[in-house]
């Protein structure tokens, strides 16, 4: 039950932080925004290393020591904060927090797949509903802008 919490304290945060870097982004910039993420992650990964009474992993050999792979993961996150940030300033929270979601579980079908050979069609069907429910909901948003302009048209015929 525990793990289920901290997924739902999980997505919360990243809610919150997504909101937080696109007004960073916009306000300082797409790469200023980002950057200022990771220096703020930074210094907190610093402390937190310090304050568990370990200071060895900032030694070039311990550095040198890990592999490269795991390294990819800073990178990758660097290109999803820089998406992240365009992205939800033109589709929105809602919107853009689904994608988000729904390309999360594209790739780990694929990874599920790859590494542990494992494939149900029934997560493919809760992709496609997750698309529906996409469609739908910018099909009611376009159709309340519509209604919208039709009464501002209205307003300044009268």
């Amino acid at each position: 039950m525990i793990y289920y919490m901290v997924a739902i304290a999980n997505g919360f945060l990243n809610t919150i932080n997504k909101m937080v870097n696109v007004k960073a982004g916009e306000c300082l910039g797409t790469a200023r925004g980002a950057l200022i993420n990771y220096i703020e992650a930074t210094i907190i990964a610093f402390c937190l290393v310090y304050i568990t009474g370990k200071g060895g992993e900032f030694r070039i050999e311990y550095i040198k020591e890990v592999p490269v792979l795991f390294y990819l993961g800073s990178v990758c996150g660097l290109a999803a904060m820089i998406f992240l940030i365009i992205g939800t300033r033109k589709t929105g929270a809602m919107t853009s927090t689904v994608l988000m979601l729904l390309g999360q579980l594209g790739t780990s079908i694929a990874l599920d797949y790859v590494f542990f050979d494992t494939f149900r069609p029934i997560q493919i069907l809760g992709i496609f509903l997750i698309l529906v429910g996409i469609a739908w909901k910018e099909k009611i948003r376009e159709t309340g802008n519509q209604k919208e302009v039709v009464m501002i048209n209205e307003e300044e015929i009268e």
